[in-house]
């Protein structure tokens, strides 16, 4: 895929990224979710400083982040320990399958 050029506002700021076409989508859904964040912050706690409120939504965004990717790898560890069950459980079943046919 080729690269484009996007313009995106954050906290009153705007920004020019070249990205790759096939992310652009998630790009301005990030930059739609930084803005509600920082909007939620203002409205929220009377947070004007937009480097404060930038400071307390990347807080919030990484941490949730961190959260899903904790969970992840816990479900990674336990699918990995089920497949090494199921991978057991065949090999006994084909040792079975060929005891009977002796």
């Amino acid at each position: 895929m080729s690269d484009v050029s996007v313009k995106v506002e954050i906290a009153g700021g705007l920004y020019t990224l070249k990205i790759k076409s096939e992310d652009e989508r998630s790009v301005k859904q990030a930059v739609e979710l930084i803005n509600q964040k920082i909007s939620e912050f203002e409205r929220n706690y009377g947070v004007k400083d937009k480097k404060d409120v930038l400071a307390m939504v990347t807080l919030q965004l990484v941490s949730l982040l961190q959260k899903d990717k904790d969970q992840a790898e816990q479900e990674l560890s336990t699918l990995k320990v089920v497949l090494g069950d199921v991978e057991q459980m065949l090999a006994q079943h084909k040792q079975n399958i060929q005891e009977t046919e002796e």
